[in-house]
């Protein structure tokens, strides 16, 4: 279900959604995915936080709740977060069992 302030973040939330598919079909053993989707995410988490942070800008141009706003850009950006967070563990485990197998050097 889409929201009604996806209209003003386009770019972003398209950004957001790909990530999303992304990080949906990952493999917990791929360790090149989770590596690009651990940065990916922080990358996006960031922008998401500053959205965030420009909502009183974003609700004063386009006539909104500041709140409303507010909470539904940190809420994506929470969401990056766990996932940054997520992916970051996953990277480290497959890398462990990759160098106990003599994969990685």
């Amino acid at each position: 279900m889409k929201s009604q302030f996806e209209q003003y973040v386009q770019e972003d939330c398209k950004q957001f959604e790909e990530i999303c598919k992304y990080y949906k079909n990952k493999n917990p053993e791929d360790i090149d995915t989770l590596y690009a989707l651990t940065s990916e995410a922080l990358m996006l988490s960031q922008r998401w936080s500053d959205i965030a942070s420009n909502s009183s800008a974003y609700a004063k141009r386009y006539g909104f709740s500041k709140t409303d706003f507010q909470q539904w850009a940190y809420q994506r950006y929470r969401t990056l977060q766990e996932m940054h967070v997520d992916c970051r563990v996953f990277y480290s485990d497959a890398k462990e069992d990759l160098k106990n197998f003599g994969r990685v050097g």
